[in-house]
């Protein structure tokens, strides 16, 4: 978890600081590592989806999900380029406002995640307009005090990202946070506080499939997502699906698909 607390502001500076703020939307291939220059960034996503990339792992990202990422090891945002996400920004810095996302990241123990005031936080955002300073404000001004109300809102109301009762939604959810990790259904039924036999049995009539069967979907189609981007060699979109042996990757991609990822991305390389 980012130590984002011990970013450093002046004590003679505002508690809130914005440098910039804005939209982006109908960017294909936009990427961003999420900050610079010590500062944090806020981000909220209206539409569209992409993936985070941090540490080896990645993370879908959709509508409905607000980000806060820290400078340190900021990992890489990159938007689908069939349908490329519409989100809102916000760099800043200031030491309460370091503190505020400080503390909501430590509930959340992600940097990415789903909030279901997002459209609120968005509005927030967008009455900051488009804007890039070089230099952080020396006072509070209109921007300042708007990044204060989303990030108080944020922190003030800091619901469980998911809740533990097996359903089709929390369960879809699950399996795509872990879509980086093989399926272990014994720490699914750890999570949910069910034995593996009520687990399988309640996924099965959520699903209307195997718990097994039902992520290697998610992974497959995933897996179509990271060869299109064409980022990746096969090995490493193999890796960051949770399969170690690409060997084996390629089988579960061949039964899946109809073909090797390699034949895949052949096929679909012009497209």
């Amino acid at each position: 978890m980012d130590n984002i607390c011990n970013i450093s502001t002046s004590d003679s500076a505002p508690p809130f600081q914005v440098r910039t703020s804005g939209m982006v939307r109908n960017m294909p291939y936009h990427s961003t590592p999420g900050t610079k220059a010590g500062d944090i960034m806020l981000t909220v996503f209206l539409g569209g989806q992409g993936f985070y990339h941090h540490s080896g792992k990645i993370q879908k990202i959709r509508r409905g999900m607000v980000g806060i990422v820290g400078p340190d090891n900021s990992g890489l945002l990159i938007a689908d380029p069939k349908n490329p996400y519409v989100h809102l920004y916000c760099r800043f810095r200031g030491s309460y406002a370091v503190h505020l996302a400080g503390k909501i990241m430590k509930v959340k123990k992600s940097r990415f995640f789903e909030h279901a005031k997002f459209e609120e936080i968005a509005e927030i955002l967008k009455k900051m307009g488009h804007k890039n300073l070089s230099e952080l404000p020396s006072e509070m001004g209109k921007r300042e005090l708007l990044l204060a109300e989303a990030l108080l809102s944020l922190a003030g109301n800091l619901e469980e990202t998911v809740q533990k009762k097996i359903s089709a939604s929390t369960l879809r959810h699950y399996l795509d946070e872990s879509i980086s990790q093989p399926t272990d259904l014994a720490v699914m039924a750890e999570y949910f506080s069910v034995s593996k036999a009520t687990l399988c049995r309640q996924s099965q009539k959520c699903l209307g499939s195997t718990i097994q069967r039902y992520h290697v979907r998610i992974k497959m189609d995933w897996a179509k997502e990271l060869l299109n981007l064409k980022l990746f060699p096969i090995k490493d979109v193999a890796r960051k699906l949770g399969y170690a042996d690409p060997l084996y990757f390629n089988r579960v991609f061949k039964n899946y698909s109809g073909m090797s990822p390699g034949s895949w991305v052949k096929k679909n390389s012009g497209k």
